[in-house]
């Protein structure tokens, strides 16, 4: 096949005109700035998501950017000697580079509820083609009612598998020499902001709800000590083989894999040790699991469920001709590597071993299919399962009133036709 030299994108080496670029969706603030952008994750080819695709959120306010030479971090608390570190500095420390799945705590929240029959409503996973739609805009400039509030599903799409180099956060402790006494390492980040009271009233769902209203405040994070000691919990200052954007918390951020996206602290500014485990907002008020706003019980989200979802096919993508179809999807797991993924094609009744393709990566997804071969017309509910390295099945999460980790089984319900 021969082109033209104006049917080509660029150098040749670019590809065809028509090849399509995975790019996130955005969502800019009245500034024109993206504070919010979701991934395609239906399009994505490999494991490593294009950073112009990975998903973008802030718990609070994103700050204005700091020049990496002007940004520096700050060591103290239950330390023997506390310092501060440059980026130069930073990067002088030993290296390691972590490929891992970033998942927002809020990823796919909605279907909580529809699959426990509390909304007849089925969620539906959008594509990089969907507009974001003016809920988000009003949600995030904080103009939404309580009413719409309630009607809005959470977010979907904010799940994202990169690739970070940095300094494990123990070199760091390790230099500062921590104190027998350190129960929990504090994450500062220099984004100060109110957060949105909206969300926790809509959980509780009333606005009489005794809420916390800490007023503005530095998003933070207080790891355990054994999760910052891991070697894989690292300060990233790269991303995807660059160096790291403003929007995904540059100059450094915190990689905490297998733990919710709102523990991966971004545009870092401290690091403090502490004697006790500080009581921050966003583990103890916000990204916390429970059956309601006052259950006693409650617990900080940390560790990731055992998860896969199917990227094909999907409900937007029937009906479909009889014949023979690859059934695709990922799965992750924040207990570890994923070892089994089964697929059922009869909501449930029966299972069958899918292929997981093999990735050296413990935090990171696998790509996994099942050759499908259908010559009876007809209605179809195909479900998919994963299994962990750490024995875990999905679905590991429980219903809570905040809708956070979700890692349940949706079918796609999918028409067959001659």
């Amino acid at each position: 096949m021969s082109v033209e030299d104006d049917d080509l994108e660029g150098e040749f080496i670019m590809g065809w005109p028509d090849r399509k670029r995975l790019r996130h969706t955005e969502s800019p603030d009245a500034e024109g700035r993206v504070i919010y952008a979701r991934t395609p994750v239906l399009e994505q080819e490999g494991l490593i998501t294009p950073t112009e695709a990975f998903f973008i959120n802030a718990q609070v306010q994103m700050p204005e950017p700091i020049h990496p030479d002007d940004w520096s971090v700050e060591i103290c608390g239950e330390v023997d000697e506390p310092f501060t570190l440059t980026l130069e500095d930073l990067k002088k420390l030993p290296a390691r580079t972590v490929r891992a799945v970033t998942e927002c705590a809020g990823n796919d929240g909605d279907y909580f509820d529809w699959v426990e029959g509390k909304t007849n409503v089925k969620p539906q996973i959008a594509r990089g083609s969907d507009p974001m739609g003016k809920d988000v805009d009003k949600f995030k400039n904080r103009n939404m009612t309580f009413e719409e509030m309630l009607e809005r599903p959470h977010a979907t799409n904010l799940c994202s598998g990169g690739e970070w180099t940095g300094t494990p956060l123990k070199e760091i402790l390790d230099r500062a020499g921590v104190k027998s006494s350190a129960v929990s390492v504090r994450l500062v980040g220099f984004d100060v902001g109110t957060p949105n009271e909206m969300k926790l009233y809509r959980a509780a769902g009333s606005m009489e709800a005794d809420i916390a209203k800490p007023g503005a405040i530095n998003f933070d994070k207080a790891l355990p000590m054994d999760k910052a000691f891991h070697e894989d919990t690292i300060i990233a200052w790269a991303h995807n083989g660059d160096a790291l954007l403003h929007v995904h918390g540059a100059p450094a951020r915190a990689i905490v894999p297998g733990w919710a996206g709102n523990w991966w602290v971004k545009w870092l500014e401290k690091i403090e040790v502490h004697d006790h485990m500080v009581p921050c907002y966003h583990q103890t008020e916000y990204f916390v699991l429970g059956k309601s706003y006052d259950d006693p019980e409650k617990t900080m989200c940390m560790e990731l469920g055992c998860k896969s979802i199917i990227t094909w096919p999907r409900d937007v993508h029937s009906p479909i001709k009889t014949g023979e179809h690859v059934v695709r999807g990922l799965a992750w797991s924040g207990g570890g590597a994923i070892e089994r993924v089964e697929v059922s094609f009869d909501n449930g009744e029966s299972w069958t071993d899918a292929h997981v393709e093999y990735s050296p990566d413990r935090w990171l997804w696998k790509r996994w299919s099942y050759i499908w071969n259908v010559d009876k017309p007809g209605n179809y509910s195909i479900m998919a399962r994963a299994y962990d390295e750490s024995g875990r099945i999905q679905p590991v999460t429980e219903w809570n009133y905040l809708r956070k980790h979700f890692d349940g089984v949706v079918p796609s319900e999918i028409t067959v036709e001659e």
